[in-house]
């Protein structure tokens, strides 16, 4: 009956064993700041995302030609109730002349880009910008409802997949 009893509580200990090795040694969890849990929040070549209030910002990116002509190409998406509209925009600093634009709610406005093939609207224009491709710009973007934001985007050079997102004039 003891033997038993030794046999049975070592198997018990051997999975008990097994069972808080086995995470650990698979290295399932890396804590909070693993590097797989930063990458989707980090500003890449695939565009910055923010998210405002009730605004969502996808892929913003700067795209710089050789002269230093560039513009913000982006997506903004309003998943709230009440229209927004984007007042007012800056790169480095440099304030940019662009119409106020209105997003309503449950739609999107694409900036520096046509969506799915339409025609380029809301062209987002810096002159002279300073930073070279390959670095970051910040970007402050201001909404009459849900209010500023601020962030670092990607410059990249206007080649391969952003060929033509500058416009010539």
């Amino acid at each position: 009956m003891i033997a038993v009893r030794r046999h049975f509580a070592r198997r018990i200990a051997l999975v008990a064993t097994v069972l808080v090795a086995a995470p650990l040694l698979a290295g399932c969890w890396q804590g909070l700041g693993a590097t797989t849990t930063m990458q989707n929040s980090m500003n890449s070549g695939n565009g910055t995302q923010e998210i405002v209030g009730s605004l969502r910002i996808e892929n913003a990116t700067v795209v710089r030609n050789e002269a230093g002509r560039a513009s913000l190409v982006m997506a903004v998406f309003n998943q709230g109730d009440a229209a927004d509209t984007l007042a007012g925009v800056s790169v480095d600093g440099q304030v940019l002349t662009a119409p106020p634009v209105t997003i309503e709610p449950g739609s999107f406005a694409t900036f520096g880009y046509g969506a799915e093939g339409a025609p380029v609207e809301n062209v987002l224009l810096i002159e002279g910008l300073a930073t070279p491709a390959g670095s970051y710009s910040t970007v402050s973007l201001a909404f009459t409802t849900n209010g500023v934001t601020e962030f670092t985007s990607l410059v990249v050079p206007d080649v391969g997949y952003y060929a033509g997102y500058v416009p010539a004039s």
